[in-house]
């Protein structure tokens, strides 16, 4: 497994070298403005079988992604208002939306709905916008184990795997923030929060 350090001056070289990968189905753990994340091409069966075994992760479970923009995330899931309203408001930054996804018949789904966000680190956003896909956005830890924010902590977790990612975008350590917020909304704008995150949103008033 590959390791860079990033910091201002590779920038370009890193996002070049993390694509490379991707395009190649390729897994890396890089920095998101929560904790570290897994992730990959989530279009390739692949990547995301290989994803539940790093995380030793129930298959029943769906994996979440970054999207570059809201006309991507559109593209794959449906967006009731109240949802539309919540995107426009707290993306990109740590609010994950479990839409209605569009292509359940198509792509191998364990829930009708997708799980998906903007993120706000810089240099990842870049990432997705130039990957140009939904990426892959797991935590990057075991099973049932903690968010990982520091270096000692991911290199904790590598050395327990035996399948492991192929790259490592180290940013240093990270501020330990709280995990995104989760707020599900359904086909008929109603809504339901999964967990109660770094964002605390508006929430209108009234029955979900």
């Amino acid at each position: 497994m590959e390791e860079i350090k990033l910091n201002s001056k590779n920038r370009i070289s890193a996002l070049q070298k993390a694509l490379e990968i991707l395009n190649k189905g390729g897994v890396i753990v890089y920095p998101t403005e929560t904790s570290y994340g897994l992730g990959g091409d989530f279009f390739d069966q692949r990547v995301v079988n290989k994803i539940y075994k790093i995380k030793q992760r129930d298959k029943n479970k769906a994996l979440p992604v970054l999207v570059p923009d809201l006309k991507t995330a559109s593209a794959l899931a449906e967006f009731p208002l109240f949802a539309t309203e919540l995107a426009r408001k707290y993306w990109p930054g740590p609010l994950t939306l479990v839409l209605p996804y569009r292509y359940c018949d198509w792509h191998k789904c364990h829930q009708d709905s997708l799980a998906m966000r903007i993120s706000s680190f810089a240099w990842t956003k870049n990432l997705v916008e130039l990957f140009g896909k939904p990426l892959i956005s797991t935590s990057f830890n075991l099973s049932q184990q903690k968010s990982a924010y520091q270096v000692k902590e991911i290199k904790k977790y590598l050395a327990l795997l035996n399948i492991k990612p192929d790259l490592f975008i180290n940013a240093g350590n990270l501020p330990k923030n709280l995990a995104s917020t989760i707020i599900k909304v359904n086909r008929d704008n109603s809504w339901e929060l999964l967990r109660q995150g770094e964002i605390n949103p508006v929430m209108p008033r009234g029955d979900k």
